[in-house]
């Protein structure tokens, strides 16, 4: 808004001071004069500008939808397929009962609609994801990759880069938990054991 603003007060003291410049005619009126003395003369101080009034719109209403508790990502007995990672599966079942009774987040992120599109991640319409961070503890800021095995498969959590590393669950439609340990590379469905 505040470009359009500047782009229009611009403008305006612009062709405040053009039109004197058209009013009358220069002792030597030349061509370019005679071109331009058909056109309408407006004096600048007759010329308002309106600009439309701003709605109290919040974007990341968009973003981040509120909050919908669910029964069906409370934590369970495990995971199929099965996380070998005691401090992940702690961490993992940590942020759900967080995100199944709607807990604040401590991202700002947290909780936002992922839309773009993955490999490895079911195609859905938008807003069907939401992504969360995933904090596993023992892991501070500059930590290196590390394996993680899930259903007997080696993957590697990237290393922690930021604050928030690089570990996230997706949440589809509040009921389908994706494990991804690599910022969005790689996609581990985990099924919630009862």
């Amino acid at each position: 808004m505040r470009k359009i603003k500047l782009h229009l007060l611009l403008s305006s003291l612009f062709l405040t001071w053009l039109a004197p410049v058209f009013a009358a005619p220069p002792a030597a009126a030349g061509p370019a004069y005679d071109l331009l003395s058909g056109l309408a003369y407006v004096p600048g101080s007759e010329i308002s500008l309106s600009t439309p009034t701003p709605e109290a719109v919040d974007l990341r209403q968009y973003e981040n939808p509120p909050c919908v508790p669910s029964q069906a990502i409370k934590p369970g007995r495990g995971f199929l397929p099965k996380v070998s990672d005691e401090r992940r599966v702690r961490a993992i079942n940590d942020l759900l009962s967080n995100i199944a009774v709607c807990k604040p987040m401590p991202y700002n992120n947290d909780g936002n609609i992922h839309s773009k599109p993955h490999q490895g991640l079911p195609k859905k319409p938008y807003g069907y994801y939401l992504e969360y961070t995933l904090i596993v503890p023992n892991r501070p800021t500059g930590s290196g990759s590390e394996a993680v095995v899930i259903g007997g498969q080696t993957y590697y959590a990237g290393p922690v880069l930021s604050f928030r590393g690089a570990e996230r669950l997706m949440i589809g439609d509040h009921r389908e938990v994706f494990y991804t340990p690599d910022h969005y590379t790689t996609f581990i469905r985990l099924d919630i054991v009862r």
